[in-house]
């Protein structure tokens, strides 16, 4: 079984079909009611079968490398004989782990903006065919806000380059600060900025916004001798799964025109 367990981890870097496949081979093999792993930097969490009372947790590490977090349960208690099984099984997982986690770093990186560490818009696309597919499936709402920064070429011009890339960090933390922890933040070029809401209709959407942007409104940024303030312009949508990807993209981005066209610093709904 160790031999095949062995085998089986080999064959992929992909992380959730890894620890698919070492969880149900585990909790076959002690026998386990549940196998779940868990780290909370990379933001994993798997889990297979139902959890029962009884619990042996295990700290993985490899060479001073904390690889996350190893529990089994069952609803008898585990021995001796049980209890070394699972640390052996657990010494076969931690190179394909610590491979696979080096290798979702890279896709992460991929899908990253350098400056904001917030997602790029290659993850956006991705993040939104994902969401579109949830909605086509079971017919939740979806809302979309596209955020720029108004007159960011003045703060550039102004203050140099490097005071607007503290701006765009500063509009990072200030929209992530609003939004909630299911809601996803990308930038998506330049000073633009697109957060998909989901689960949220239209009026909650454009609420949130009004939120981002007076919070963005009332701080203050401090770069060197400098003291600036910014404001955003938003463009808020709700998605149509008849009208499709495009069209989302479009109303939110013609609400963003209208709001910058009428005064800025301000919210519009498609």
């Amino acid at each position: 079984a160790e031999i095949r367990l062995t085998h089986g981890l080999q064959r992929s870097l992909n992380i959730q079909s890894l620890l698919e496949f070492f969880c149900r081979e585990i909790a076959e093999i002690v026998p386990c009611d549940s196998v779940a792993y868990q780290h909370s930097e990379y933001r994993i969490a798997h889990v297979h079968g139902k959890t029962q009372p009884h619990v042996c947790q295990y700290q993985l590490e490899l060479e001073g490398q904390h690889l996350g977090e190893l529990v089994c349960t069952r609803a008898k208690p585990f021995g001796d004989l049980d209890l070394l099984t699972i640390e052996s099984l657990a010494g076969t997982l931690v190179y394909p782990l610590r491979n696979a986690l080096l290798y979702q770093q890279a896709l992460d990186l991929a899908l990253q903006d350098p400056l904001t560490s917030i997602g790029n818009r290659k993850a956006l696309d991705q993040t939104l065919a994902r969401e579109t597919n949830l909605v086509a499936r079971h017919g939740h709402d979806l809302s979309m806000l596209m955020i720029d920064i108004d007159l960011f070429k003045g703060i550039n011009d102004g203050f140099g380059h490097a005071a607007g890339d503290q701006a765009l960090r500063h509009v990072t933390q200030m929209i992530s600060s609003v939004i909630r922890q299911s809601d996803q933040v990308f930038r998506y070029g330049g000073e633009e900025f697109v957060v998909l809401l989901s689960n949220t209709d239209v009026v909650n959407a454009n609420d949130l916004a009004e939120r981002i942007r007076k919070a963005i409104e009332q701080t203050e940024i401090s770069y060197g001798n400098y003291r600036f303030r910014l404001t955003v312009s938003i463009g808020v949508a709700a998605y149509n799964h008849a009208q499709g990807k495009d069209s989302f993209f479009s109303k939110a981005d013609k609400a963003l025109y209208s709001a910058k066209n009428n005064g800025r610093n301000r919210v519009i709904a498609a």
